[in-house]
């Protein structure tokens, strides 16, 4: 009886980094994914280190400029891919597409459960209503940091810590047309893959380029305020994870505080122009699950965990290389019959998720410091 594919749950940057991984190494997977299918969700920007997006050359069978073509944002002037140093600004939406291709998803297929015991590698997902068992070799939890598959382990206190951080974040996406109504300093967003920033007291305002679109003469920014949280401020650190859009209605609250503020940055935050940008509360999250706990799953229950479902960085962190380099990783030490040395994956990767936490935490409290100039946001 053949061996049941290596399910992979979630259809994220993690995820299809490693199904592309598997797929050339002739290791059969299946990945899913709880949403529809959506070609243009996450269309918005995201900086890639030069050594993360050289790592995903190889299992895509793409060479550099093919790369940058088809996933890299470009200047709307120059026609330049953004990138400086070796970093590089991506479309996440393009970016997924090609990690897509070739992939098996299975859409709208959300993880309910996960068997107690090893003598069962059976898992239950929802499909329109109703329940399927996925019977599996090795089940990967790449499915954010609100993981289903994290949630499903029922890990104890002690296996995983999860903190909100003092901070008061929003975030806005804007789209402009025609070209020629884009203010010549915004395009500077388009200069650096990090964007620009402007430091107003403790609070910090950035804004990056998400994409520019020839064909519909669209040009597409995200910009952020981020300061430290107040007293008066429980209510947004406490909130619930669905409120994200119903209490961005206090970023304009907070924009008619600034006064004063330089081109380009008076134009974007700015009430009036705000109209019709889909606004959002960011929650600052930091986790990381226990390496014991993370052994014991794999070994009992024949689950792993990667990228955000493992180790989350609130930004400024670079959250997305880190689950590349995970999903890299993983596939090192998958065997073709789909055996996984997860020890060996740990040792080579733990450290750094501990690490990378620990500096975007201190990358957060630098930022909002009397005096600092810089952003990463």
């Amino acid at each position: 009886m053949p061996r049941p594919p290596i399910a992979i749950i979630g259809a994220g940057i993690s995820g299809l980094t490693l199904a592309q991984c598997l797929r050339r190494r002739n290791i059969l997977a299946v990945v899913y994914e709880r949403v529809k299918d959506n070609p243009t969700r996450n269309n918005y920007g995201i900086t890639l280190q030069h050594d993360t997006w050289r790592t995903l050359l190889e299992p895509l069978q793409i060479d550099e400029r093919d790369f940058k073509r088809q996933v890299g944002v470009r200047h709307p002037k120059t026609d330049a891919v953004v990138e400086d140093d070796g970093a590089l600004r991506v479309n996440r939406a393009a970016l997924t597409r090609v990690l897509q291709d070739g992939v098996d998803v299975k859409w709208e297929h959300k993880l309910t459960s996960l068997p107690s015991s090893n003598e069962t590698r059976t898992a239950k997902v929802d499909v329109n209503g109703g329940t399927e068992d996925i019977d599996y070799s090795l089940l990967i939890g790449a499915d954010g940091v609100h993981s289903a598959t994290r949630s499903a382990l029922k890990l104890a206190q002690s296996d995983f810590e999860m903190k909100t951080l003092p901070y008061v974040v929003f975030n806005g996406k804007r789209r402009i047309k025609p070209l020629t109504q884009v203010p010549k300093s915004l395009l500077t967003a388009f200069e650096k893959p990090d964007g620009i920033v402007h430091r107003h007291g403790q609070v910090a305002l950035s804004i990056k380029g998400d994409f520019w679109d020839p064909q519909k003469d669209t040009v597409a920014i995200s910009y952020t305020l981020s300061r430290p949280a107040k007293d008066a401020d429980k209510s947004l650190i406490d909130r619930n994870i669905s409120d994200a859009e119903k209490l961005a209605a206090q970023f304009k609250d907070e924009v008619a505080a600034l006064k004063d503020l330089s081109p380009p940055f008076d134009a974007v935050f700015n009430e009036d122009q705000m109209i019709g940008d889909r606004l959002l509360h960011w929650l600052m999250r930091s986790s990381l699950v226990d390496c014991d706990a993370l052994q014991k799953s794999a070994k009992s229950q024949g689950v792993v965990l990667l990228g955000d479902a493992a180790h989350a960085q609130p930004i400024p962190g670079y959250g997305a290389n880190t689950a590349i380099a995970d999903a890299i990783e993983l596939a090192k030490y998958m065997s073709p019959d789909g055996e996984i040395d997860v020890a060996k994956f740990l040792q080579a990767r733990a450290e750094s998720w501990a690490g990378d936490k620990e500096a975007a935490e201190q990358a957060l409290s630098h930022l909002h410091e009397a005096g600092t100039s810089q952003s990463m946001l």
